[in-house]
């Protein structure tokens, strides 16, 4: 039996799925979120596709997230730990907004495995 965390994250992951279908994504899901059944990455547990871009997405729910990455009057938030990229938390209305305008983007969006000039102080 699954424990009570795994059907969360799967519950999670289902969600994620039903919102990029819902947006026109082909999607998939790893099969016991390992994303080597994909043959990507184990960190990565859906995988969505649309026109030419593609997105390779970690699901992460949580019960409570810190209040510093909280939306408060903001739509996006952005934090960056020392010595790694920006990351940008996007709220969902504005996220879908976005996706929603995508038709073929020439390039495939994937987790920053190297450093630009944006990335450091």
């Amino acid at each position: 039996m699954p424990s009570k965390a795994s059907r969360k994250g799967y519950g999670g992951e289902v969600e994620v799925v039903k919102i990029l279908e819902e947006l026109g994504f082909a999607t998939s899901r790893a099969f016991g979120s390992d994303g080597r059944a994909l043959g990507e990455k184990s960190d990565i547990d859906v995988k969505a596709t649309k026109g030419d871009l593609t997105l390779l997405i970690q699901v992460k729910r949580r019960k409570k997230i810190a209040d510093y990455l909280s939306f408060k009057n903001a739509d996006v938030v952005m934090i960056r730990q020392d010595f790694k990229p920006w990351l940008w938390i996007v709220k969902n209305s504005l996220m879908q907004q976005i996706l929603n305008g995508v038709k073929n983007v020439k390039h495939k969006i994937s987790p920053t495995r190297g450093g630009n000039s944006h990335d450091s102080v």
